[in-house]
């Protein structure tokens, strides 16, 4: 009796010790994740109505809504705690009429990234991320035949109405990030370090209000157009303890 009853209060004290770990969001695995440092790319997208509603007015091709991204990002494993960068740029294409006219949209971001190892073994590690950092926009107005507005601060239509030959507009915003990611760490037989495989997907949202300016003059009455919208994206790089 008296050994049954050593096991049931040793089987509880683990049962308490295992609860209270969960508890604690401990996760899965060893503890201790690894660093890394990759290149990426994938898709990207954004809402660009509030661009294509000044833009068609002035005989211009509607944008594209999605993009191809490339970029580089890593972080510093501190215990479980991911504490890293980012820096992406996504394309979205040129798109022209046979007038003569085109425009092109372009977004670069950098981001202060932090996240969690809630798997956290010697070869993988699955965290959810937050970033916060500056983005930008690109607008690139071309027409052949135009003349430029001449105006000091021009509004945005005015813009598009006569960029010139080429008129370049650029918006800047914070930008906020959330999502998830895995990364699967290849190495020898014995090594700490090695190849870095992973994927990233998550949401990009732009709340303020994006500032306009053209060649660093003011650009008035811009449109309400950020970068925002869900994102893909698969890494490789470098990494280990």
């Amino acid at each position: 009796m008296r050994s049954l009853s050593i096991r049931g209060w040793a089987a509880a004290a683990l049962a308490c010790a295992s609860v209270r770990a969960d508890a604690q969001g401990a996760g899965m695995g060893a503890g201790h994740a690894f660093h890394t440092v990759a290149l990426s790319t994938g898709m990207s997208t954004m809402s660009v109505d509030a661009l294509n509603a000044r833009m068609t007015p002035t005989q211009f091709a509607p944008l594209s809504n999605d993009a191809v991204s490339f970029g580089a990002n890593g972080y510093v494993a501190v215990g479980r705690a991911l504490l890293g960068a980012e820096v992406a740029r996504s394309s979205f294409g040129e798109e022209g009429l046979d007038n003569g006219r085109t425009d092109e949209l372009s977004s670069l971001h950098g981001l202060v990234t932090a996240g969690y190892a809630l798997v956290a073994t010697e070869h993988l590690s699955v965290y959810p991320q937050l970033g916060v950092g500056l983005g930008r926009l690109a607008v690139s107005l071309r027409d052949r035949t135009a003349t430029s507005t001449a105006q000091p601060q021009p509004t945005f239509d005015e813009v598009a109405q006569a960029p010139g030959a080429e008129s370049r507009l650029t918006g800047r915003h914070l930008v906020y990030s959330l999502g998830a990611g895995a990364d699967f760490l290849v190495t020898r037989a014995g090594a700490s370090r090695g190849v870095v495989l992973g994927v990233r997907a998550g949401l990009l949202s732009s709340p303020n209000r994006t500032t306009w300016t053209r060649d660093g003059d003011t650009v008035v009455a811009g449109p309400d157009a950020a970068m925002g919208g869900p994102f893909l994206r698969v890494v490789v790089g470098y990494g280990g303890r």
